[in-house]
């Protein structure tokens, strides 16, 4: 027997996962949309190659760096993309073969 099928039996009876499975991949597409905005909102990472050259400029905006649009967006490209992991490790293991 295989063992995620094993696990799967042994944590989740079947009858929950007729409704658990498609509400999990709901959230999945859902979550998959939002990533793509997320990551299409960012600004180029290459923006400030003059730092190369020695010509740096010290802005307000580097200063505060943490609190910019840019880092609110980063991290909410990592949240998303680790909840939309596990999610997509949850719908495989719930994965029941009838």
């Amino acid at each position: 027997m295989n063992f995620m099928y094993m696990l799967g039996v042994a944590v989740f009876q079947p009858h929950i996962t007729d409704w658990l499975r498609p509400l999990i991949m709901a959230l999945c597409l859902v979550l998959g949309i939002a990533t793509a905005v997320v990551i299409m909102m960012q600004k180029p990472q290459n923006e400030n190659i003059g730092v190369l050259g020695g010509q740096e400029m010290d802005t307000y905006s580097k200063k505060n760096k943490a609190r910019s649009k840019d880092s609110i967006l980063k991290k909410l490209t990592i949240a998303f993309t680790v909840v939309l992991a596990v999610l997509l490790i949850f719908f495989f293991v719930t994965y029941i073969q009838k």
